[in-house]
C-alpha cells in the first residue's frame, strides 16, 4: 500500500489516472480556512477596500494559476518529481540547493496549515492548542506516507465535502454581512497607501500559489500515456489551472470580506459568532479535513524535495521527517501567527519566483551556454541567484528588513517577485542560446 517509487521516472506502462482528477485535487487543496486567512490579509492587515482587494486577488491568481497549469504538464512530459526535473536546468549541485529550499517551503506550509486548523479545533472543541497541532500532524503524515494513489483518491472525496460546506458558509456570510469592507486609511498609510497595499496583496496571493506551482508536476507524473499525449497535456493544463483558480479566488475573496469586518488577531477570529449551532459540527469537520487536504501534498512533495536535495532515506521516511520538522515549527510559531505568516509568505516567494523563467524558457527549447567557462545548468543556477540578489533592494518586510527601494518608495509595496523573475529571465537569455531541437522527453529523462 505504501508508494516506493521515490525519485524514479514513471514509465508509460505505469501511467494511470485522468486529467480531470487534477481539477478535484486543486479545488480540494484550496477550499480551506488557510485560503480564507490569506485573503483576509488584503483588507484586515493592509486596509484595502473590497473592490481593490478583489482586483489584487484576481490579478495574482490569473498569473499564478496559468503557471501552475503549465508546470503541471511537466509531469506528463518527464514523468519525474518536479525537483528531479529541475536538475536538467539547474545542475545537480545547484538543484540540491534549490531542493533544500523547496523542502523548507513544504514543511513551512505544513506548519502554517496545521496551526490554522488547530486554532479552530481549540475554538470550537476547547482542546489544548498544542495537542490539536500534534493530533492533526499524525493524521496528515499517515496519508502522505501511503503515497500518490491514496492522495489522489482522498482529495477526490475531500473536494465534494469541502465544496459543499464552504458553499453554505459563503451564503451565510453574505447574508449576515451588513457592510462590505471599505478602505482603512490608517492601515493603508502603514504600507505605502493604496498602491502599496494593492501590490503587497498581489505579492501575498502569488506567494500562496508559489509553493503549489513548484509541486504541481508531482501530481501529474503518473499521467504519462503512450498515445495522445498532447490531448492529455491540454487536459492536465486546464484542469489544474481552472481548479486552482476557482478555489483560491473564491475563498480569498470570502476572506477579504471577513477580514475587513472583524478585528483580526488569530485565525479563529474568522469563526463568526452568528453561525448557527447546527452548522458548527460540519464546519469543524470541514476545518479539520481542509487542514489535512493541502498538508498531505505539502508533506509528500517536501519529502520528495528532501530526497532530491541529497538526503538518503526511503520516501516514507522523508515524509515522516517533513511532518516531524513541521510539527516543531508549528509548536514554536503559533503564538504570533499573522506576523510570522506574512513574513514566511514573502520569504518563500523571494526564493521561488526567480526559478520560474528558467524552468519555462528551458522547457520550451533546450539551451546551450554562450560562455565557454560555464555549462548551461550553471547558467540556470546563476540566473536564479542573480534574480534573488537583485530583488533584495525591493524587499519590504518591516521590522525584519526593508530594502532601500522599498524604504524610499513605499507606494510600490513589495515588487520583489517581479524584479527577481525579470532579472533571472534576462540573465538566462543573455548567458544561453537556443540549442538543438528537443529530444523526445521519454528518451531524454534519466531513469
Amino acid at each position: 500500500m505504501i508508494e516506493n517509487k521515490g525519485l524514479a521516472q514513471v514509465t508509460a506502462e505505469e501511467s494511470y489516472g485522468k486529467p480531470s482528477h487534477l481539477f478535484g485535487l486543486w479545488m480540494a487543496v484550496n477550499v480551506e480556512f488557510a485560503t480564507i486567512t490569506t485573503g483576509a490579509i488584503a483588507t484586515g492587515v493592509f486596509g484595502l477596500s473590497l473592490l481593490d482587494a478583489v482586483l489584487g486577488i484576481l490579478s495574482a491568481n490569473v498569473i499564478g494559476c496559468l503557471l501552475l497549469g503549465l508546470f503541471s504538464t511537466y509531469g506528463v512530459d518527464y514523468g519525474l518529481p518536479m525537483m528531479i526535473t529541475c536538475e536538467r536546468w539547474f545542475g545537480r549541485s545547484g538543484n540540491r540547493v534549490l531542493s533544500s529550499l523547496t523542502f523548507l517551503s513544504g514543511f513551512s506550509w505544513f506548519a502554517i496549515n496545521t496551526v490554522i486548523g488547530a486554532y479552530f479545533v481549540q475554538h470550537v472543541l476547547g482542546f489544548n492548542l498544542a495537542a490539536s497541532i500534534t493530533g492533526l500532524t499524525l493524521v496528515q503524515v499517515l496519508i502522505a506516507i501511503i503515497g500518490h494513489d491514496f492522495i489522489i483518491k482522498a482529495e477526490k472525496t475531500f473536494f465534494w465535502f469541502l465544496s459543499a460546506v464552504f458553499a453554505v458558509l459563503t451564503i451565510m456570510t453574505l447574508a449576515h454581512i451588513s457592510r462590505l469592507p471599505a478602505a482603512d486609511p490608517v492601515k493603508l498609510a502603514m504600507v505605502g497607501g493604496r498602491s502599496g497595499a494593492f501590490l503587497l496583496t498581489v505579492s501575498v496571493m502569488l506567494s500562496w500559489l508559489g509553493g503549489w506551482i513548484l509541486f504541481s508536476g508531482d501530481y501529474s507524473r503518473y499521467m504519462r500515456y503512450q498515445t495522445n499525449r498532447a490531448a492529455v497535456k491540454r487536459g492536465v493544463f486546464w484542469n489544474a489551472c481552472i481548479g486552482c483558480f476557482v478555489s483560491s479566488t473564491w475563498l480569498e475573496v470570502l476572506g477579504a470580506i471577513l477580514g475587513g469586518t472583524i478585528a483580526l488577531k488569530t485565525p479563529a477570529d474568522l469563526f463568526s459568532p452568528w453561525l448557527p449551532g447546527w452548522f458548527r459540527v460540519p464546519l469543524i469537520i470541514a476545518i479539520v479535513v481542509g487542514t489535512i487536504s493541502p498538508n498531505v501534498l505539502n508533506i509528500y512533495s517536501a519529502g520528495l524535495s528532501a530526497l532530491a536535495s541529497g538526503v538518503r532515506m526511503k520516501q516514507w521516511q522523508a515524509a515522516l521527517l517533513t511532518g516531524g520538522i513541521g510539527l516543531l515549527i508549528a509548536l514554536i510559531t503559533y503564538r504570533n501567527f499573522y506576523q510570522d505568516y506574512e513574513l514566511l509568505l514573502f520569504f518563500l516567494g523571494y526564493v521561488i519566483f526567480p526559478r520560474f523563467p528558467v524552468m519555462a524558457i528551458a522547457h520550451v527549447r533546450p539551451r546551450v551556454s554562450r560562455l565557454s567557462h560555464i555549462d548551461v545548468t550553471t547558467a540556470g543556477f546563476l540566473a536564479w541567484l542573480s534574480g534573488l540578489l537583485c530583488s533584495v533592494p525591493f524587499w519590504n518586510q518591516p521590522p525584519v528588513f526593508v530594502g532601500w527601494f522599498a524604504a524610499d518608495f513605499p507606494r510600490f509595496g513589495d515588487i520583489s517577485f517581479f524584479v527577481g523573475a525579470a532579472v533571472a529571465a534576462l540573465v538566462y537569455l543573455g548567458t544561453t542560446a537556443p540549442g538543438p531541437a528537443a529530444v523526445p522527453a521519454a528518451d531524454a529523462c534519466r531513469t
